[in-house]
């Protein structure tokens, strides 16, 4: 579904996890959708994407502006952390149980946050590890095989 120029036929709503539904018009939930800027690079300012947990486009933003404010906050706020993604170069400590305290140092110097639980540790094809804290921030480990072995003991124990 394409938002038109008006106010869209949408919502947005963000859960205790940290995680954005989308309500449409039917009132139907899309859970877990993700914001993905049209043109990052070269706009990164211009269209809006919001993608079903699946991949399908669910919405398109050619103009923030349009969006009422509650929406326009959320899109912006997701933007943002989208944007921000610390490297995990190791892991110091990781609480047992859910939730789950972590602490870290990321290239941006040491990190600690609360993961919910073991869903938000995401194991990609190319070995890489999106890890979702509580309030959505996502740390990234790029290659699970080049952290140290005490990180690696750490995070299994997680998932």
């Amino acid at each position: 579904m394409k938002s038109p120029d008006t106010a869209p036929t949408w919502r947005l709503d963000r859960r205790s996890d940290g995680t954005l539904d989308l309500v449409d018009a039917a009132g139907v939930v899309h859970a877990d959708v993700d914001v993905l800027r049209a043109f990052p690079i070269s706009d990164p300012g211009g269209a809006v994407a919001i993608l079903g947990a699946d991949g399908v486009e669910l919405a398109w933003i050619d103009e923030r502006s349009s969006l009422p404010a509650a929406d326009r906050r959320l899109v912006e706020a997701e933007l943002a952390v989208r944007d921000f993604l610390p490297v995990v170069e190791s892991i110091e400590s990781v609480t047992e149980g859910e939730p789950t305290h972590w602490q870290v140092r990321t290239d941006r110097g040491p990190r600690q946050f609360t993961t919910a639980n073991a869903d938000a540790i995401d194991r990609r094809r190319d070995g890489s590890i999106v890890i979702t804290d509580t309030y959505g921030i996502r740390f990234l480990i790029r290659d699970r095989s080049a952290i140290d072995a005490k990180s690696r003991r750490l995070l299994d124990k997680c998932s």
